[in-house]
């Protein structure tokens, strides 16, 4: 097999081992993780949020964690698989913008290896603005989808409207980050315009 088909492969085994690492090894306890889990946990227990239960940041945050705690039990242990989860999609949205924007699959590799490395390996624990970032990377992935297509078709507005629907997870987990990536995909989305010459897209959000 030659490395041009064996690196794609080595990039999503990377993305997945150096996530699961935190499964498997004693890692220092965050501080203030009790909002990590107070929140998940009281969404397991079926509470409804600003209703039975106030909050500093958005109820986005705590959902992937109360997921699995419905599936694994509210344990410290199901935190730790819930980011594992989120750096998996964190490490596969980055992966998938490089791919979009046809980065060389060397660089691209190299790349994925330094994120994964570099900034999702030191995030074991869920935190607010880890998460948000994520959901934002989710965004821009779908969105550089719907960019890169030469002739959008039906599903190519879909990637526009899952593009869509992350930057509302975003900005509901917290609202400074969500705001930016707001901006961002709405920067993006004029720039393709303005050069394109095509403006349904723009349009199509702002209804949307």
């Amino acid at each position: 097999m030659s490395l041009r088909r064996m690196l794609p492969i080595a990039e999503i085994l990377v993305i997945i081992i150096i996530a699961c690492i935190p499964l498997f090894a004693s890692f220092p306890y965050r501080l203030n993780i009790f909002l990590s889990w107070e929140g998940a946990y009281r969404l397991y227990l079926g509470q409804v949020p600003y209703r039975d239960f106030g909050m500093p940041v958005g109820y986005m945050y705590w959902v992937i964690p109360a997921i699995f705690f419905k599936i694994f039990g509210p344990q410290m242990i199901t935190l730790v698989k819930a980011q594992v989860f989120i750096n998996i999609l964190g490490g596969l949205a980055f992966r998938s913008i490089m791919k979009s924007v046809g980065l060389e699959i060397i660089l691209r590799f190299t790349s994925v290896l330094l994120f994964t490395f570099s900034y999702s390996f030191l995030n074991f624990w869920p935190w607010y603005n880890h998460t948000v970032f994520v959901y934002e990377l989710i965004a821009l992935a779908f969105l550089f989808r719907f960019l890169m297509a030469k002739v959008p078709d039906k599903w190519g507005y879909t990637y526009l409207i899952l593009s869509g629907v992350f930057v509302f997870f975003s900005f509901f987990t917290k609202q400074d980050g969500g705001a930016l990536a707001l901006l961002l995909c709405l920067a993006l989305l004029l720039y393709n315009a303005w050069i394109s010459k095509k403006w349904l897209p723009w349009f199509y959000l702002q209804v949307r």
